[in-house]
C-alpha cells in the first residue's frame, strides 16, 4: 500500500511538472506572437546593468525573499498586503535579493509584477519561472530582472548550458535548481566552463523524487557541489536555527517564500527572521 501511494504522489508531483512546462510553452508562444525579440531589445530596461546576486548574497544576509501569491500545492496565501509593500519591506528587512514569480496560471504571477517590482527596490531580483525559451531569458532583461532561474528537471543537460550561457552573455546571472544528484550532476556538466561568480546552484528541499522534505536534501546534496560555487537552500525553511544550521555547514543563501507570504506583513516576518539569524 505504502509503496502504491509514493508512486501515485509520485506521478501527481511530475504530472504538475509536466502540465506547468507545458502551460508555459503555450505561453511563451502566445507572447512572442505579441512582443518580438526585437521589441523586447528596444525596452529601457534591456540595457540596464544588472545587480549582482552572487555579490549580494555573498555580502548580505544571504534571504532571497519571494513574491508569491499562491502554489499549486497550497492555492493563495491571502496575503493582505500589496506588492509594493511586499517588495519594499523584503528590502528594508535586509533582505540580500527579492525572487519575483512570474507564472501566472499555477502562481498567479506577471510579467508586470517584475516591472512593478523593479521600479521599487535596489536589490537584485530573480525571475522565477519556468524557463524553457530563450525568449524568456530576453524577456527576464527587458522587464527588470538581474538572474534567471534554470531548473534542472525541466531542462536537459545542453539546454541548462545553452540558457545559462544565454542569460550570462546578457550580463545576468543564474541560479540553477536541482533536487538530486543526478541533476547536480548535470549542472556541473552544464557550466564547467562558466566563472563561478556568474551563477549559484540551489538545492530544492521539497525532493519530488523522494518525498523527503526539509534540509536533509540540502545537507546531503552539498558535499558534491562544485568548488566556488555559492550554494543556496531552497523551500521548507520557516525556522531561522535551521538557517544558522546551513550556513554553519556551508550554506550561503536561503530562498524563502511561503514563510513570509502566509503572514499579513511579508516585511515585518522578514525582518523578525533575519534579526533572529544575527542573533545567533
Amino acid at each position: 500500500m505504502y509503496h502504491h501511494n509514493t508512486h501515485l504522489e509520485f506521478i501527481i508531483v511530475d504530472d504538475i511538472l509536466k502540465k506547468i512546462t507545458q502551460q508555459t510553452s503555450r505561453d511563451v508562444q502566445r507572447r512572442m506572437e505579441q512582443v518580438s525579440m526585437d521589441m523586447l531589445q528596444k525596452m529601457p530596461w534591456y540595457e540596464r546593468t544588472v545587480i549582482s546576486l552572487y555579490q549580494s548574497i555573498k555580502n548580505g544576509s544571504g534571504i532571497i525573499a519571494e513574491h508569491k501569491r499562491q502554489s499549486p500545492s497550497k492555492g493563495s496565501f491571502n496575503c493582505p498586503a500589496s506588492l509594493k509593500q511586499v517588495v519594499t519591506g523584503y528590502e528594508n528587512a535586509g533582505a540580500s535579493a527579492l525572487s519575483c514569480l512570474t507564472d501566472q496560471p499555477f502562481f498567479g504571477g506577471t510579467l508586470s509584477d517584475l516591472q512593478e517590482a523593479r521600479q521599487l527596490v535596489n536589490i537584485p531580483i530573480l525571475r522565477k519561472d519556468f524557463m524553457i525559451s530563450s525568449y524568456q531569458i530576453h524577456e527576464a532583461k527587458a522587464y527588470g530582472a538581474d538572474a534567471i532561474l534554470l531548473i534542472a528537471a525541466c531542462l536537459r543537460t545542453d539546454e541548462l548550458g545553452q540558457m545559462g550561457m544565454e542569460a550570462i552573455n546578457l550580463g545576468m546571472e543564474v541560479l540553477y535548481e536541482v533536487h538530486d544528484r543526478e541533476e547536480l550532476d548535470r549542472v556541473k556538466q552544464a557550466t564547467a566552463s562558466f566563472d563561478t561568480k556568474t551563477f549559484i546552484i540551489g538545492v530544492n528541499n521539497r525532493d519530488l523524487k523522494r518525498f523527503k522534505t526539509n534540509v536533509a536534501n540540502s545537507k546531503e546534496l552539498l558535499p558534491h557541489f562544485p568548488a566556488g560555487v555559492l550554494a543556496i537552500s531552497e523551500s521548507g525553511i520557516s525556522d531561522p536555527d535551521v538557517v544558522v544550521d546551513l550556513q554553519k555547514i556551508g550554506f550561503d543563501g536561503f530562498l524563502i517564500g511561503e514563510n513570509f507570504m502566509k503572514t499579513t506583513s511579508p516585511g515585518d516576518s522578514c525582518a523578525s527572521f533575519i534579526r533572529q539569524i544575527q542573533q545567533s
